[in-house]
């Protein structure tokens, strides 16, 4: 039974200062508690040891005309050494449609896309009567 002197609002303020504590008590706990590493802190994202090379990477020139090396002699994309980094270098106004291609031809090669500068962009100019 209800007691007639009892007030139903003094039960929910009750009610509602517990609920405040405890939230209060557990984003204390919260903030204090650092764990001393996270799991994002830990991710270490590395390849295989079969596919680490120590070699410098090899540039490969990609031009419209084909695959140069760095005596810009022609050669063929699928003799390209499939552990060895390459750094793929291409003319400002190449298109990353090229580009993509390029990388879905050869998905087995470790490359890097880097821009060639203007002295190299000269000797292709040169080179191929471009």
């Amino acid at each position: 039974m209800i007691d007639d002197g009892a007030n139903p609002l003094a039960e929910v303020a009750l009610a509602l200062a517990m609920a405040f504590f405890s939230l209060m008590v557990l984003t204390l706990f919260a903030l204090t508690h650092q764990p001393e590493s996270t799991i994002a802190d830990s991710i270490v994202v590395q390849k295989p040891a079969a596919q680490i090379s120590t070699e410098p990477p090899k540039l490969v020139i990609l031009h419209a005309t084909g695959l140069f090396d760095d005596m810009l002699r022609p050669i063929n994309g699928h003799d390209l050494p499939a552990g060895q980094p390459i750094t793929l270098g291409v003319q400002a106004d190449v298109t990353m449609a090229e580009m993509m291609r390029f990388q879905q031809a050869h998905p087995a090669l470790d490359l890097q896309i880097s821009e060639l500068t203007a002295e190299w962009t000269d000797l292709l100019e040169a080179k191929l009567g471009s």
